[in-house]
């Protein structure tokens, strides 16, 4: 400082900055990764936000299984959370080229670990194996207690997991910009309708965090496993709680995605059919997705209900490139229609013709008590039953009245009571036939039993039927 001269004891640490833009350790990187396994993401890190190169020692020596395992064993998880978190967020951040660095260089098994790959982790040695399916494909590990065959087929399945997730990542800009423009268009089209420019709802954006995150471990989210109290468990739940030590509100993020984007690919697929059936007159008011299915999924998913649409989206358009090849050849199957349609026209109809945007927001017309006394009912489980109809009628009902909404109430319990009264006449009528026929058949064997097993094998029949009845008359009484 005092001479305001730069001292570059390597003698190339300008160069490398200045001239080649590179990433370069000034000792061994095989060693500098060893001593501290850390370092390895701190590159990537640096890598991605400098918009630098790897230098091919640090890309060697960040692929070998000792810097591999130095990284599970002698780094917390929490550290290694919080590097990652540089990542996706923050001044320059760029998650997607960050997370497919990560899975390039083979770390991704050990940043995002499975149950019982690091120490601290007893889950697995106290549950049970994870199963389920990778891409179709049944996985089933041990973690080394089936023997050396099992262990390299499930490491040869995480990998080929970890190859999709970076092909989802290649996948996910198409999808956003798709999404950005949908969104700017209807912003856009809210103004030119209104000239109130302070109060214009702007339509709900998504956590572009949340959604590299996702995407990256979606190849993952139907493993599962028993914990060591035996409650099933979500590998991809494990690697954000366990393995990543994020937030809870990123774990519970994370989960609720998850659990929905199975069916949210579902409605995906189903627009796409019927875009590609009409697509000669397609006409996008016509063919509006289901109001009921769309707003239940919504009010779960809430504030997270775009995160969820963009993953599946990214899921849905990479199960064409598996079937049919990559998104610039599918024109011959597809004809006109781009892979992310289907997410803008979504996006479009929840926000603009169907008016779901913040539906879970919307108070109901009657709270559990307005509920117990309209229908004289009494507390109890048997009220959220009814609080759910009313749900499901506001959704089918957006314009109705809570006279109407009471109506419905009536009407659904009506229902109920003759179910049960169905139910427990069938009841009656299954014990008589069963008395009957154990008469018949201890006449038939000339015995005293009313039954050719034994009185214990009656009570038990009739033990059932009686119960069925006694649950019956009880859901009457309620």
């Amino acid at each position: 400082i005092r001479t305001r001269k730069i001292e570059d004891w390597t003698g190339r640490g300008l160069n490398d900055l200045l001239e080649y833009r590179r990433i370069v350790t000034p000792v061994d990187a095989h060693e500098t990764f060893h001593d501290d396994p850390l370092r390895v993401l701190r590159a990537i890190r640096f890598c991605v936000r400098l918009d630098f190169a790897l230098d091919d020692n640090i890309r060697e020596a960040a692929m070998s299984k000792r810097v591999h395992h130095s990284l599970h064993v002698k780094v917390s998880r929490e550290r290694v959370g919080k590097e990652l978190e540089g990542m996706l967020s923050g001044k320059g951040a760029r998650p997607g080229r960050a997370l497919d660095l990560i899975a390039e260089l083979h770390l991704a098994g050990s940043v995002f670990c499975f149950p019982g790959s690091f120490p601290g982790d007893n889950d697995f040695a106290e549950g049970g194996p994870v199963t389920g399916k990778i891409l179709d494909v049944q996985y089933h590990g041990c973690c080394g207690r089936d023997g050396l065959e099992a262990v390299e087929l499930a490491a040869k399945h995480r990998a080929m997991g970890w190859e999709e997730s970076s092909k989802l990542l290649a996948l996910l800009p198409r999808v956003m910009e798709g999404h950005v423009d949908e969104r700017e268009k209807i912003i856009q089209e809210r103004k030119n309708r209104s000239e109130d420019y302070v109060r214009l709802k702007v339509p709900s954006p998504a956590d572009m965090r949340l959604v590299h995150l996702c995407s990256f471990i979606l190849p993952f989210h139907n493993l599962t496993f028993p914990d060591a109290k035996g409650r099933e468990t979500t590998v991809t739940s494990h690697m954000i709680k366990e393995a990543l030590k994020l937030p809870t509100r990123d774990i519970m993020a994370v989960a609720l995605i998850l659990r929905h984007v199975d069916e949210m690919v579902e409605i995906l697929s189903e627009m796409r059919s019927k875009i590609i059936e009409n697509s000669d007159n397609y006409d996008a008011k016509r063919y509006l997705p289901c109001r009921l299915r769309s707003g239940m999924i919504m009010r779960s998913l809430k504030d997270h209900w775009v995160t969820c649409l963009l993953t599946a989206a990214v899921w849905e358009a990479r199960s064409l490139e598996r079937l049919h090849g990559t998104l610039d050849n599918l024109k011959h199957v597809f004809g006109t229609v781009p892979p992310e349609q289907p997410s803008r026209e979504f996006y479009r109809a929840v926000v603009e013709d169907l008016n779901l945007d913040e539906i879970w927001r919307v108070r109901p017309l009657l709270d559990g008590k307005a509920i117990i006394k309209e229908l004289d009912l009494p507390k109890g489980p048997l009220v959220g039953v009814y609080l759910d109809d009313q749900t499901r009628w506001m959704l089918l009902n957006p314009t109705g009245t809570k006279e109407d909404c009471v109506a419905h109430l009536h009407e659904r319990k009506r229902a109920r009571e003759q179910e049960i009264c169905a139910e427990t006449a069938q009841g009656k009528d299954d014990i008589v036939v069963d008395d009957q026929n154990e008469l018949t058949v201890g006449i038939a064997n000339s015995e005293g039993h009313s039954s050719p097993i034994g009185g214990d094998a009656v009570w038990s029949n009739g033990t059932k039927h009686l119960s069925k009845k006694i649950r019956a008359e009880n859901s009457i009484n309620l």
